[in-house]
């Protein structure tokens, strides 16, 4: 099948390669339609992070070339504007690159200097440079802050011509305040230069690591993204979400702790319906998935006690088709009823997929030692991670 969009506008575009990359990206594969979910849960517990950000560093790149973008530099041309910040950003891919070739997280790596890619770093990351207050969020996308930002450039730049001076007579002057609707502040970047871009590297620098823990924590109150930063927690110490919260349920805030409870417990139904789609996959030929099964049988009564309604009404999510479908899988898995719960996945996939699209209608077409559809229900737990260590690498590092 191919997948096409008519290009109206950069924001178009921006929105069909959002929905292209939930299907490509690895480990995020969602063949039972319980992606809306999961990626509720995880903005909750990490919200402005993606599955796509790689470093800390570009919640600050990005402001930076962006800042600049609208100084003039590039003229007044919206669109070529727009063209000049993704030109900066795949240089700045390069410098890092340079500065570093073995730099893990530089976004282009596989295709620099000669290619670059189509989610840039500040697609990626532009909503999490608003969650937490680095642009002053008035619920632009990028080209419409460009735009904006340059229409009020203009009107500066007339009002200085047009003010009069104060010998004028009183009903002949500019009102005093003539420029205050310009003096918008889009950025809170207390910590920019203008040689950014010297010696530039992947780590934060001592400074934007303080200034990073300070917003995030103020764009996150209440998560767990806040707490972890908040109380120093060490993440490396877990290996998964369902790790971290066995550990931190019982100090964190009782709110939190019980949205916690409930994303495991969610993860346990779901775990169950990925290692079924598997084994029927592999038409029980997948020795891991079989073995999975094994030894998840004793228990499935048990992992398919979730509170599904307090799931939905807590995230205010609002898809009766996936409620019903979890719903119904539940029944059947307390029933100890394993081929209800299998034709109730098998019926999922070709609602979502159509009959020839169905993984399931096509066993045979695919590899069965492999794999398909994810594990274990992360909730950007990795991504997270990693964001955090670099934060905790730069708050100790001297800069020297």
């Amino acid at each position: 099948m191919q997948l096409g969009w008519i290009d109206f506008s950069k924001e178009d575009r921006q929105k069909a390669l959002d929905v292209i990359s939930l299907l490509s990206e690895q480990g995020a594969v969602d063949e039972l339609g319980i992606g809306i979910v999961r990626d509720a849960f995880a903005n909750y517990f990490f919200p402005g992070t993606s599955t796509i950000q790689t470093r800390a560093k570009y919640f600050l790149i990005v402001p930076y070339i962006l800042r600049d973008a609208v100084d003039g530099r590039y003229g007044k041309d919206v669109n070529r504007i727009l063209r000049a910040i993704d030109t900066e950003e795949k240089e700045c891919g390069i410098k890092l690159l340079e500065s570093n070739p073995k730099a893990e997280g530089v976004i282009g790596t596989r295709v620099l200097p000669k290619g670059w890619v189509a989610r840039k770093p500040s697609d990626i990351y532009w909503n999490g440079i608003r969650t937490y207050g680095i642009f002053c969020d008035y619920g632009l996308s990028i080209p419409e802050y460009v735009s904006l930002a340059m229409k009020l450039n203009t009107q500066k730049s007339s009002a200085k011509l047009g003010n009069r001076n104060d010998e004028a007579e009183e009903n002949e002057k500019d009102d005093s305040d003539a420029g205050d609707i310009m003096n918008v502040n889009f950025w809170n970047l207390p910590i920019y230069y203008d040689n950014w871009r010297d010696n530039l590297t992947i780590e934060l620098t001592n400074e934007e690591a303080l200034y990073l823990d300070k917003q995030i924590q103020k764009g996150a109150k209440g998560s767990l993204l806040e707490y972890v930063l908040k109380n120093r927690i060490d993440m490396n110490k877990y290996e998964d979400f369902v790790s971290m919260a066995a550990d931190l349920s019982e100090k964190v805030e009782e709110k939190l702790s019980y949205m916690m409870k409930l994303a495991c417990e969610f993860n346990n139904l779901v775990y169950m319906a990925r290692v079924r789609f598997n084994v029927m996959l592999s038409e029980e030929e997948n020795e891991v998935a079989v073995s999975e099964w094994d030894r998840l049988k004793p228990q499935v009564k048990r992992r398919a006690n979730v509170d599904l309604s307090a799931v939905f009404n807590k995230l205010e999510l609002h898809n009766p088709g996936t409620y019903l479908f979890l719903s119904k899988l539940q029944e059947a898995f307390k029933a100890l009823d394993i081929d209800a719960a299998d034709e109730l996945i098998k019926k999922r996939e070709r609602q979502l997929k159509g009959i020839n699209r169905a993984k399931l209608n096509r066993t045979k077409e695919f590899d069965h030692s492999k794999w398909v559809g994810g594990g274990e229900l992360d909730y950007r737990f990795s991504n997270a991670r990693r964001i955090i260590n670099d934060i905790y690498s730069g708050e100790v590092s001297s800069d020297v």
